[in-house]
């Protein structure tokens, strides 16, 4: 008795299963692909929108804890407000005295602990400290490399504006103003200036922000 050869249908091997074509995996890597682009794109503004949010939040709260130690210090000290001039060989530094508490600072520098320094960076940029009177002193050269007291700012910040002034006919009464600025020079317009910004056409703009306050704020205790 013949027997019939066994024939196997090659469209039909592999017990009927059927692989992918190499057009099909294109198109999945592509999908997938695509997919990647996106969550990495999302994890990205995500990023930038966090650190742009800390920094400006950070800014902002220096800025108001700067200007409520000046006002504590006005309605408390009981003192004048008096201008108080850098000694010689002290660079840009300049500052104020109200009651004991002495105010040095310098303008459009940079706060930072790198060494050395570069264009517009100094170790201390606003330092407040205390001693038995203030009248008659100088301000402290904050640019140097000894200096006493608290600095008011942080990391990477720097002082454009701060200004205390009486207000027209009262002499109890005075108007404070500062402006800060967080970020390096190459994401600031005008960087030195008192109306240093952040430059909104260049890359990093979420390493920049600015603060600036005013109050007014009344003696409540007389020399």
């Amino acid at each position: 008795m013949n027997k019939q050869a066994n024939t196997v249908n090659p469209r039909l091997s592999g017990d009927g299963q059927k692989g992918f074509t190499i057009i099909e995996l294109l198109i999945a890597t592509l999908v997938f692909s695509m997919v990647i682009m996106l969550i990495t794109y999302g994890i990205l503004s995500f990023t930038r929108a966090y650190y742009k949010g800390v920094n400006q939040s950070n800014t902002q709260n220096t800025a108001r804890l700067v200007i409520e130690d000046i006002a504590q210090a006005i309605q408390f000290s009981g003192g004048d407000i008096q201008p108080v001039l850098g000694t010689a060989g002290s660079g840009n530094s300049q500052g104020f005295c109200i009651g004991n508490s002495r105010y040095s600072y310098v303008l459009g520098k940079q706060l930072t602990d790198q060494t050395p320094l570069v264009a517009n960076q100094a170790k201390h940029t606003l330092v407040m400290d205390k001693g038995a009177s203030c009248a008659g002193t100088n301000a402290q050269d904050v640019e140097g490399a000894t200096v006493a007291g608290t600095e008011l700012l942080g990391p990477r910040m720097r002082l454009s504006k701060l200004s205390v002034t009486p207000e027209a006919g009262s002499p109890d009464v005075f108007k404070i103003n500062i402006r800060i600025v967080y970020g390096d020079d190459d994401l600031l317009i005008n960087p030195a200036a008192s109306d240093a910004s952040c430059n909104p056409n260049t890359g990093g703009k979420e390493y920049c922000a600015q603060a600036e306050l005013t109050t007014i704020v009344k003696k409540r205790i007389g020399q």
